[in-house]
């Protein structure tokens, strides 16, 4: 198959998003298929490149190329929601320079393609759903931190406005509100949660969202394996986070939590290290005295700090997915997370992983000292949670990703 990825964002910016489109088009590659991703051109890549076999096409829009002032972050551009003219424009002229089988779009970008659909340029179009965008500009789905009882324009714009400002908030919900998306052809999302979160978008009736989750590159375990201890890690036993230094992750909650389990700890054995690996934040709180925090660590360097871990942590009061999670099952880590968005489904309580709800920081000291005092559960833990973890590698999912292009082009053959 030809496929043609759209994403508003594409390497050198990595997130989970762009990881996860990365590791999806390599693996497709590699299975013999040939992939475009159109992207978004950014400061630090304004050209064409290829990426370990992935075409990249990188192409203007309004908000990199005529009003730059719309981007919070030139290294980011800003696709809204609504179609980009000189991005739909770009779109066309890839289209018609290839015989494409498949459109593939991840985020507000489908909004330059559905013009194109139903014309003589259109191609099949799955669309996959790796947040809430579909109904909140934000992409949260949460107001106030908590989950948001669902989308009205008057509650919507007021919310948004403290990301984006009011007037842009009320552009870009009024925008959202009024799609009806038809030109989807199929529909994906990355977790139940996010399913259930589209379906509160408007959509065509007769398209249902099919839940395939994220993915991650094979090998992680190996990496994780096969990278040194690094050396800026605390001696003794530690607890890990990953993830942006904010409360939507859960960090208040964990710091909280760190301090109690520190004031009650009985054992003869010192106390774990905490570190935190991730992004600050305007909204990181106060980091407490002793906690190792590092910005910027190379990717194996993570992988090992996993595998070195007593106990990962993942307290997000938001997860789509939760990416952070699968590396660190991968990694063979002891697992606690909450049962927060895609992580409720993937981590069993019990089983793979340890669950705890949603900003209880008693909850979080409990399950700690289960881990770190029982031998027996932190080994079953270490392999099941790896054998759950293979269950997001790209090796199993882009078959399923494979099923979903070769239904939607002969749905689309019939219509």
């Amino acid at each position: 198959m030809k496929i043609l990825h759209l994403s508003n964002l594409y390497a050198p910016v990595i997130g989970g998003l762009e990881r996860s489109i990365a590791t999806s088009s390599e693996e497709l590659v590699r299975r013999g298929h040939e992939v475009t991703v159109l992207t978004l051109a950014t400061p630090l890549a304004g050209h064409d490149e290829t990426i370990r076999g992935v075409r990249v096409k990188r192409v203007g829009s309004v908000a990199n190329t005529l009003l730059p002032g719309m981007n919070q972050d030139a290294a980011k551009p800003f696709h809204p929601t609504t179609a980009d003219p000189l991005t739909t424009a770009a779109i066309r002229r890839v289209l018609r320079s290839g015989d494409y089988d498949v459109v593939h779009s991840h985020d507000w970008m489908m909004y330059s393609y559905l013009p194109l659909r139903y014309g003589r340029d259109g191609r099949p179009h799955v669309h996959t759903a790796h947040d809430f965008g579909f109904t909140c500009v934000k992409k949260t789905y949460a107001r106030a931190g908590r989950p948001c009882g669902g989308p009205r324009l008057g509650r919507c714009v007021p919310c948004a406005s403290e990301q984006y400002g009011w007037p842009r908030s009320a552009l870009l919900t009024a925008a959202l509100r009024a799609h009806r998306h038809r030109g989807i052809d199929a529909l994906t999302a990355i977790s139940t949660a996010v399913a259930d979160g589209v379906i509160n978008g408007r959509l065509p009736g007769d398209v249902p969202v099919q839940v395939i989750s994220s993915l991650v590159p094979d090998g992680l375990d190996a990496l994780a394996r096969d990278t040194p201890r690094p050396a800026w890690l605390p001696e003794g036993r530690y607890l890990l986070f990953v993830g942006q230094l904010g409360p939507h992750k859960g960090i208040d909650v964990l710091f909280t939590a760190y301090a109690r389990l520190l004031a009650g700890w009985q054992q003869p054995d010192p106390p774990p290290a905490l570190v935190c690996l991730g992004t600050p934040r305007t909204d990181t709180p106060p980091i407490p005295p002793g906690v190792v925090v590092r910005h910027n660590v190379a990717h194996p360097e993570v992988m090992a700090a996993w595998r070195h871990a007593a106990a990962g942590v993942v307290p997000s009061v938001l997860e789509p997915m939760g990416q952070v999670a699968v590396e660190a099952l991968l990694a063979g880590t002891p697992l606690i997370a909450t049962d927060a968005g895609g992580l409720a489904t993937m981590i069993r309580d019990g089983e793979s992983g340890l669950q705890v709800p949603v900003g209880d920081p008693g909850a979080l000291v409990a399950a700690l000292s289960r881990l770190l005092t029982d031998p027996a559960l932190t080994a079953r833990l270490r392999v099941a949670g790896h054998q759950r973890g293979l269950d997001y590698t790209a090796a199993r999912v882009v078959p399923q990703i494979e099923e979903v292009y070769r239904d939607c082009i002969a749905t689309a053959a019939r219509r």
